[in-house]
């Protein structure tokens, strides 16, 4: 299974959040769920080795390439 580097929920400010995977700490926020995940997909990106499977972006439990 590939790793999950960021994830996207919704909080209770109804705000989606983007966190990183191992930190309770919100990287960012937005008013769009679109804008949260395109922000998540950026950062796979940026963060993608070289070579290999590009990193995974798990959207309220369901994991996406980074390159999707």
């Amino acid at each position: 299974m590939e790793q999950c580097l960021f994830s996207v929920r919704q909080r209770d400010d109804t705000r989606w959040h983007v966190y990183e995977t191992g930190s309770t700490r919100s990287l960012a926020s937005f008013g769009f769920k679109e804008d949260a995940i395109e922000y998540a997909r950026e950062l796979a990106r940026s963060r993608s080795p070289a070579e290999g499977d590009p990193p995974v972006v798990d959207v309220k439990g369901r994991r996406e390439h980074a390159s999707a």
